[in-house]
């Protein structure tokens, strides 16, 4: 793949036609599908084969949710979203990096299938564990369609497989990094209302006591 994007780079170093612009154009589009998709194999593979080690710590939601917003709020404005994350004072207990990673997924796939409205990222206690949620203004998923959304390859409202909207495997990564460090994922949606996923993550004092 990297030496078919260096010949791409260098064939377009070359080309002034328009047309032939869009080929090109084309081309570096599908290889860069290509890309990932493998990358993102690799990372279920890696989860699959238990190659991924957890190193749960304390880790202060307020923080990671604003490196979060921050990270996704040109993306949104983009996209004419509105990004609203509620802070929250709550420490968890979870590995700070794999948790990052589930909710980059999540809001990746709320912004992608929201085409107005907005985003919110919030957190709220349930017991001895911290619920975090994103919330969309979202097309919804059907009823019947929300025991697979965390399968490999589904991608609900997708039917002509646009690449753009991705490969139907974030809600997957998200669910094998949430049974590795023993989490909770659930999902709840009404039909042309929008979309909350939430994970359940210990809190820090809790856990202590345990």
């Amino acid at each position: 793949i990297q030496g078919v994007r260096l010949f791409l780079d260098v064939l377009g170093g070359r080309l002034a036609d328009p047309v032939d612009r869009a080929v090109l154009d084309k081309a570096v589009n599908a290889l860069e599908g290509a890309e990932a998709l493998l990358s993102t194999l690799r990372d279920v593979s890696i989860l699959e084969a238990g190659l991924v080690p957890a190193a749960p710590c304390p880790v202060r939601l307020e923080s990671l949710m604003a490196e979060l917003v921050k990270e996704f709020e040109g993306l949104a404005a983009a996209r004419g979203l509105v990004l609203i994350a509620v802070p929250s004072t709550l420490t968890v207990y979870t590995d700070p990096m794999l948790l990052a990673r589930m909710l980059r997924n999540l809001l990746s796939n709320a912004l992608r299938y929201t085409p107005q409205g907005r985003v919110l990222l919030g957190c709220r206690r349930r017991g001895r564990s911290a619920v975090i949620e994103v919330w969309d203004t979202g097309l919804g998923i059907p009823e019947d369609k929300l025991d697979i959304v965390f399968e490999d390859f589904v991608q609900i409202g997708n039917p002509e497989r646009d690449r753009s909207k991705g490969l139907g495997l974030g809600l997957a990564l998200v669910r094998r990094m949430a049974a590795l460090l023993g989490h909770q994922v659930s999902v709840r949606s009404r039909l042309g209302r929008g979309t909350v996923f939430s994970i359940q993550v210990p809190l820090a004092n809790t856990h202590s006591l345990r």
